[in-house]
Formats: C-alpha cells, structure tokens, sequence
C-alpha cells in the first residue's frame, strides 16, 4: 500500500516534485554557548544553506526562466511599498510553476513579514504544513516548526482563529516535538467551538489513520461528508479508510464514487493506479 502522501497527491490532482533538499539541522554547537546562541547560529546556518540551495537549483534552470527570475528578484529588492510585494508575488508564482513548493513557502513567509497580514501568515503556514507531508523523514521537523512559529504569531493576535488552531495542532502532532495529544486537543477545542468545522473534523481523521484506528476515521469522514456533501474528497478517505482496514468491497464502493465525480484526467488515472496497487 502505498503512503498516506500519495492520497494527498491524489486529491491535489497534480504530481507535487519536491527536489528541493532542505537543510538538516547543525547541533555540533559548543557546550558553552547559550541556547539562545545556539538557536541563532541554527537561523544563521539555515539561512545561509537554504540560499546556497536555491541559488543551485536556479542554475539548473533554462537560462530564458533564469533571467525572468532574476528581473524579478532586481525589482523585488529595489522596489518599495506594494510594488515590492507585487513583485514577491511574481517571484512566489515563478516558483509554483516550477513546482518548487518548498522554494514557494520561504518567500510567501518573506510576504507574511513584510505585509504582517494575519492571511498572509496563515497561507505561509499552510504552505508550510503541506510540503512536510512530502519530506523525508528528517526534514519534515523543519517545515513544521516554520509553520508553527506562523500560526503562533497569528494567534498571539487573534486567538479564536480557527484556521491557526487547527494549523498548530497539526504541526505538534506531525513535527515529534512536545504532546501530540495537546494538539490533537486543539483541534477538538475547534470543534466543540463550531461543529460543522470540516477541516478539523477532517484532519482528527486523518490522526485516526495514523494511529491505526479506522473505523474511527471513517467515521470522522463520514461526519464530514455530512455537514457538507460537496466535500468530495471525503469519499475518497473513506475509501481508503476501508481498504486499510480491509473492507475491499466498501473500498471499492466509495472509490467509485469519488471517480464519478472527477473531471480531472489525472486524478482519474492516479485513483486507478492507486486502486491497482492495493488489489482493488
């Protein structure tokens, strides 16, 4: 079977090619530094190796993309004002084409710092949140423990946002820091606030097919679909809910479903391979 990230790719309808090797983590810090010292010198090192890496990848670039890009980043840095978030978009938009995500987050948290709008800092942290899901294992800390320091940042300033919370929750869970119930708690603190909250509603589903529970999480899918019948991804977790807990004609059924309802020739084709590959 394959990984739940796959199921991501499925719904997403597009192949994410994450080649962007993010840095590891430097902890050869002398014993006689602060940890205030040592967490600056991890920022620094960071910074450092993150634009060594994209200025590598930027080569490996056609030289027509490599000067459009570097006609960006000239107005970018010699622009003021709106003008010069006008052109960070272009930037983060050059590299969604690209299918560089991970190159995307980094400059849509730029754009978060420069507006300080709280939209802004939840799309970064989003952005964060849904490339870790394409890691390796050893990278995937990094990329929450961005989108944790956003969705933080958002709620020192609006704690009832329920985007953050739900955003935060995932990251304690996900990044194997701190209690993962503490988070997982979070997002039930969302959903006590507002039932019919499908996001959150979703993703303590998704914690259920992690910890092996699938009935519960069909069941959360299914409460999903409830609230809102257009969320047709929903079909597709249920199904896969039953195929890992073994329930092949379920499966198939709720699969099928969700493939009447694609328009999308890709998605289509991922679904059949994915429904081939566990014997479907």
């Amino acid at each position: 079977m394959k990984k739940q990230g796959n199921n991501s790719r499925i719904l997403q309808g597009t192949i994410i090619l994450l080649s962007f090797a993010v840095f590891v983590w430097i902890y050869g810090a002398p014993k006689t530094e602060t940890l205030e010292s040592i967490n600056q010198k991890r920022i620094e090192d960071t910074r450092d190796e993150l634009a060594k890496q994209i200025r590598q990848i930027k080569e490996s670039l056609d030289p027509v993309l490599v000067r459009k890009l570097n006609g960006f980043e000239t107005l970018y840095a010699t622009s003021q004002g709106r003008t010069k978030v006008q052109f960070l978009d272009s930037i983060i938009r050059f590299w969604d084409v690209q299918m560089r995500p991970a190159i995307s987050a980094i400059y849509f948290e730029e754009k978060a710092h420069l507006t300080q709008d709280l939209s802004d800092k939840l799309e970064a942290g989003n952005r964060y949140t849904q490339i870790a899901s394409f890691m390796e294992e050893q990278d995937k800390t990094w990329a929450y423990d961005k989108g944790l320091m956003l969705f933080e940042d958002i709620l020192s300033f609006d704690p009832k946002n329920a985007d953050a919370r739900i955003g935060k929750g995932i990251c304690m869970v996900e990044s194997g820091r701190g209690i993962p119930m503490e988070g997982i708690q979070l997002i039930k603190q969302v959903l006590e606030d507002d039932p019919t909250n499908t996001r959150a509603i979703l993703q303590l589903g998704h914690f259920s097919v992690l910890s092996g529970k699938f009935e519960k999480a069909i069941e959360r899918y299914k409460q999903a679909l409830a609230v809102d019948s257009s969320l047709h991804e929903a079909l597709f977790y249920i199904g896969d809910g039953y195929a890992k807990a073994g329930e092949i004609d379920s499966a198939r059924v709720y699969f099928t479903r969700f493939k009447a309802l694609q328009k999308d020739e890709t998605v289509i084709k991922e679904l059949d391979a994915y429904m081939k590959d566990i014997n479907i």
